[in-house]
């Protein structure tokens, strides 16, 4: 019975060992989560949710938005898919965020962006 003790004693140890030495959310994460708990559009101009940005709220329509950011992390809340383009007005190459998703590295820098077409 002592032996049972000791193993969860010390499994009991290691669990809090682990909770006690887990890494804090970074910042850039915490505002990441932010974008889409309050149904938004953010552009970060830097990877990793990092550097200047720029947040859409959700009154916005869905209708075509240029970024006054050049982005290259883009994270959105709301209830319909993103697509972000490469060009001003809607154009160019594209890539979709499904909702309440988010991508750390875009495969090129976002200028523009809408809900999806039908």
């Amino acid at each position: 019975m002592k032996k049972l003790g000791l193993v969860s004693s010390l499994v009991c140890a290691m669990s809090m060992a682990a909770v006690a030495t887990a890494a804090p959310a970074s910042a850039s994460t915490a505002e990441r989560d932010s974008c889409i708990r309050e149904r938004s559009v953010c552009v970060w101009a830097n990877t990793g949710f990092s550097g200047n940005s720029w947040k859409v709220g959700d009154a916005w329509g869905g209708t075509c938005n240029a970024s006054p950011v050049a982005g290259k992390s883009v994270a959105q809340g709301r209830g319909a898919i993103i697509r972000f383009y490469d060009k001003n007005n809607c154009s160019g190459r594209y890539f979709d965020i499904k909702v309440n998703d988010y991508s750390s590295s875009t495969p090129f820098r976002v200028l523009s962006f809408r809900v999806k077409p039908a």
